[in-house]
Formats: C-alpha cells, structure tokens, sequence
C-alpha cells in the first residue's frame, strides 16, 4: 500500500486569511502625500529574506526561497517541496516641512505565494500582492486677500485612497543545467480616489470639490531568464546571472472627473491610463555559507499616463544585498538562523508640479528564524527592519523617515512523499 501526503489544507487556509484581510482599503499600509501621483507608492514585490536584502532577485537562485522578482528562479524548487509565504508590515513614518512635524502609523497584509513543482525541471508559482497604495488625509491653507475686514484664507482637504491589487501565477522551467527560463501572467486591478475640498473662510466664497477617480484593470506579462556557472568544488558554489522585462497589455480603465461647485459638472476620461515596460538586471554570487546580490532596472514611465496626463519620468532604481548562515545543521537557534542587510535606491517616476519628485533611499536588516523542523517539513520566521528617506529635490517639498517592520513566515513541506508499507 503506498500512502500520499500534502500540506494543501494549510496553504489554503493561509490564502482564505490573505483574501480576507487584503481588500481592506484602511489597511494598505501607506499614509503619505506622495501616493497622490502617478499609481501611489509602488510595492517593491520581495518577499522571505530577500526583502532585507535591499528587495533584489534578479539575478537570484535559491530552492529554498519564493522569488517573484524573476520567474526563471521558480525551476529551481526541488520536486516534492511545497512552499508557501505570507507576510505583513507595520510603518512608521515623520513628515517634516517648514519646521512642521507630522508622524503617522500604518499596518498592512504585504503578500501571499506559494511554490511548488508541476513537471521534471518546471516549478510554478501562484501570489497575491500589492502593485501600488494611494493612501493621504492632509490639509494646507493659503492667504487669498487682505482687506478692511481682515483676512481671507482658503483651506484645501486632500483625501486620498485606493491602490492596484496583484493575482500573479507564473512557470520556471530549466532545459539545462546552466539555464532556466520563465514567464508570469499577472492581473491587476484596482480603484483610486483623489478629491480636494477647498473652503473659504469668507461666507461669500462658495466652496468646491474636485474628485478624480477611476477602477481600472491591466494584464502585465514578465519574462525571464537565468544562466548559472559554477565557480567551485561545491554545488553552492555559483554565479547567478539573471534578466527579466516587464510589459502591460489590455490596460482598462473607468475614470471620471468631477467639479462640485456651482454646476457639479463632471465628466468622463477615455484611455486615460498607460503604464510602463521595465527592463531588468541582476546577480548574485554565493560561496560557502554566504551570498551577494544586486540588481538594477530601468521603467520607461515617460510614456505613462495618469488620469489623462502625461507627468511620468524615466526611473532606474537599484537594490544590493549580503546574507550569510553562520552552520545551518548547528543545534544553536542562532547560528542556524541567516542574516541579511541591504540597500537600495529609486529615482522618482512622477512630477510635482513643474518639479522632479522625491528621491528614495533605504536601508534594511533583518534575520530568518528556523521555528520548526521535521522529517518533512521547515518552517521560517522573517523579521527585518528598514529605514527609508524620501528626499525632495527642491525646496519647499515635504521630507518623509519611514521605518517599517516587516514579518513573514515561510513553510516548506514535502508533498506527494510515497511510503512503502509491508
């Protein structure tokens, strides 16, 4: 008699608690200014200990880890290895502008996906998770005039809230030992709302609300590739070299823009969206207990538009990262435990106004906790930290510190394990 066991009841119940919690708009995880341009603040899609690794993958190669960044990697799960990974966040974040000082906190679901083999040498990869989060609630006021009966100020309420949502599933499939190749079919859809209320503190002036917004569907395809060379005695001896692009196709959009004041006029936008393509490149090279990686990509947002205008700039972001395990067959919690750190940068891919936006700058650290071990199964603790700065340009913009602690927990089980019984 043989005898088949699988983890599926698991890793379903972990999906049902991510589509549970995930459409949640108050828990998108952003509360910043910045998410009112373009598509928001655009998720960095790391999950595991790749994301306290700067957010690389690339070019990055590893059985034991889910990496979304470069479907050519999902070839490398071994064949009776099912693996899932589900992780949350929690930030942190000072605005400063002018002497003014503003702190705001913010939780959020970040990602669910699992991994798992179909074929000899094709793996496959299923995940829900953010493309991008619009989240703001800010006010500023504006002296209008000033005259025998005082001031006259405007005060404007911006109100921001929305985002695009993920469902990716892709194949990795290795025809050599020095090559793999894979493909990600992602929908993505989403809602955003942008409104501002301007109110006059003089009762002659009548108030007005202008209110963009849209829900919108898009297909977006990535293609990847991967070469590995071996560079010593032992089998974890590599250089990883890695590809992808990025495209979006059947972009489909509802938009409407509407102005509240004396008429309440509003009106429709047709093709009021284009995204971008993204081309891609990383490494990664490991020895011994260790690993190096980094990547480098380039998004054409020029071509972008949002809400019917053309404000994207072209943006090159860069992320780079170091892990090490100190013994992972030693008996102490910590030297089987892994650390990593990493850094990363991204050019802004919006204007302010006639000004470029914001740079960004992080910095992150984080260990990956053995919790559990049997003869079939391990299961991973994430926790990292990071530090971000959003740096204007020009003067008279708002600084952004984001601190953010983020936590996943990642599985691998052995399915379909055959047990000969006499």
């Amino acid at each position: 008699m043989r005898i088949k066991t699988n983890s599926l009841a698991g890793a379903v119940a972990l999906a049902m608690l991510f589509l549970t919690v995930q459409p949640s708009s108050a828990q998108n995880g952003i509360n910043t200014p910045y998410s009112r341009y373009g598509l928001g603040v655009l998720s960095d899609q790391s999950v595991g200990h790749l994301k306290s690794m700067g957010g690389v993958g690339t070019g990055y190669r590893d059985r034991n880890v889910i990496n979304l960044k470069n479907p050519a990697s999902y070839s490398t799960v071994d064949t009776l290895t099912f693996m899932a990974d589900l992780g949350f966040s929690l930030s942190y974040s000072n605005f400063q502008e002018n002497g003014t000082t503003v702190n705001a906190c913010n939780a959020a679901v970040d990602h669910f996906a699992m991994q798992f083999r179909v074929l000899p040498r094709v793996g496959m990869t299923i995940a829900f998770l953010p493309f991008s989060n619009a989240g703001y609630d800010f006010s500023s006021s504006q002296l209008v005039r000033r005259d025998m009966d005082g001031e006259v100020t405007t005060t404007s309420y911006n109100v921001g809230t929305g985002g695009l949502r993920q469902f990716m599933g892709g194949l990795g499939w290795r025809p050599s030992e020095w090559l793999s190749v894979g493909a990600n079919a992602s929908f993505l859809k989403g809602d955003l709302t942008h409104s501002v209320q301007s109110i006059s503190s003089s009762s002659n002036v009548t108030s007005r609300t202008l209110t963009r917004s849209t829900s919108m569907s898009a297909l977006k395809l990535d293609l990847g590739v991967q070469t590995t060379v071996k560079t010593g005695k032992s089998a974890n001896d590599r250089l990883v070299l890695g590809a992808v692009w990025s495209g979006f196709e059947g972009i489909d959009d509802n938009t409407t823009e509407s102005d509240v004041h004396t008429t309440g006029d509003t009106i429709s936008l047709t093709n009021a969206f284009a995204l971008p393509d993204e081309l891609a490149f990383g490494f990664s090279y490991f020895w011994k207990n260790k690993s190096i990686a980094a990547d480098v990509a380039y998004e054409n947002w020029s071509a972008a538009r949002f809400f019917g205008q053309k404000y994207g700039l072209d943006r090159i972001k860069a992320s780079a990262g170091f892990r090490i395990c100190p013994d992972a067959t030693s008996k102490n919690l910590f030297a089987r435990s892994s650390y990593q750190a990493g850094v990363s940068f991204a050019q802004p891919y919006y204007m302010v106004g006639d000004a470029k936006g914001p740079l960004e700058m992080g910095v992150r650290a984080g260990i990956s906790f053995p919790v559990s071990s049997s003869y079939n199964s391990m299961a991973y603790v994430h926790v990292s930290g990071s530090y971000q700065r959003i740096q204007p340009q020009c003067s008279g913009m708002i600084s952004e510190n984001r601190m953010m602690l983020s936590v996943a927990v990642s599985f691998m089980e052995t399915w379909f394990q055959k047990w000969l019984v006499d």
